[in-house]
């Protein structure tokens, strides 16, 4: 029998882009069990383009936040609502590749907790030629140390399984959903990447996770402040074995530490010992002379 999903999308002051979005969820050539929209209180046009556009599928499930409670929130709730077996994420901005749930469901491996695909970015029209970013790796496999400094897992890309998403509720006020999902995923049956180009993930300035206009400096110092939350709370999270849980416990307290001293030899070391898994994610000629420099500018507060 057919594996059954659940799209669960949220909506904010999307009035531009949102349309083409749920047409391309529409225009799915897997068979979906429902499309979950919450929209988190727009106060433009967007809750009556959704409107408009629940009367064409009876399969589109609406709802409404009376009061704006955030992405993460949001996300959750549309979550909790779902009630197929697996659950896609869905962005109100992207364009979905009309195989891109049942190239992915094929794919899938009955064990594998979460699947994602590739992604790639535009701004007006769609590429023609779409091609892949070479100079990235994907994560992928059962190990949450991959994840402890950067996720190459965006939600827009993901399915997971229902019954490993609602298990790792709530999400973290701290942490990115995405984020979230991803490390667990890697302890609750393992993450899966295919190479597919299945989401346009559309460049605007209000997209949430681009951030357009921001210095060097300030983007480092976000970084380091984000990371410094989700390290905390990576560190909680039930069924770590013991190394790993040892692991995120030392680098949340290596990397606290940097937040207020200038230069952090023992992060330096902690980063250097561990580079084939902190920086995985990207393609180096030389690796070990990559990960020097990396390291010195992450352990070395500038500002």
């Amino acid at each position: 029998m057919q594996a059954s999903v659940s799209i669960v999308m949220c909506t904010y002051q999307g009035e531009a882009y949102v349309a083409a979005q749920v047409q391309s969820i529409l225009a799915q050539t897997y068979p979906l069990h429902e499309i979950i929209i919450l929209d988190d209180a727009s106060t433009d046009n967007t809750y009556a383009l959704l409107q408009d556009l629940g009367v064409l599928d009876a399969r589109i499930q609406l709802h409404r936040n009376e009061k704006n409670i955030g992405y993460n929130a949001n996300f959750e709730k549309g979550i909790r609502m779902a009630s197929a077996d697996y659950i896609a994420i869905a962005d109100q901005d992207d364009i979905w590749e009309p195989e891109k749930i049942s190239k992915m469901m094929d794919a899938l491996q009955p064990d594998t907790a979460l699947i994602y695909c590739d992604s790639v970015r535009f701004s007006n029209t769609l590429p023609e030629n779409p091609m892949p970013n070479k100079k990235n790796r994907r994560i992928e496999g059962k190990d949450p140390e991959f994840f402890a400094m950067f996720n190459t897992v965006s939600g827009h890309a993901s399915i997971a399984k229902t019954s490993f998403v609602k298990s790792v509720l709530p999400f973290p006020e701290k942490v990115y959903y995405d984020w979230w999902l991803a490390i667990n995923a890697t302890i609750s049956g393992g993450i899966q990447f295919l190479p597919f180009i299945g989401v346009y993930q559309r460049m605007h300035n209000q997209n949430i996770t681009i951030q357009a206009g921001l210095s060097e400096r300030e983007h480092r110092r976000r970084y380091r402040e984000m990371l410094s939350r989700h390290l905390e709370e990576f560190a909680q999270i039930p069924f770590l074995s013991e190394a790993n849980r040892a692991f995120f416990l030392q680098f949340q307290q290596l990397w606290q530490r940097s937040l207020q001293h200038k230069w952090n030899l023992r992060l330096f070391c902690f980063l250097l010992r561990h580079h084939r898994k902190l920086f995985f994610y990207k393609v180096r000629r030389i690796p070990v002379i990559s990960a020097f420099k990396v390291s010195f500018l992450f352990c070395f507060r500038w500002d």
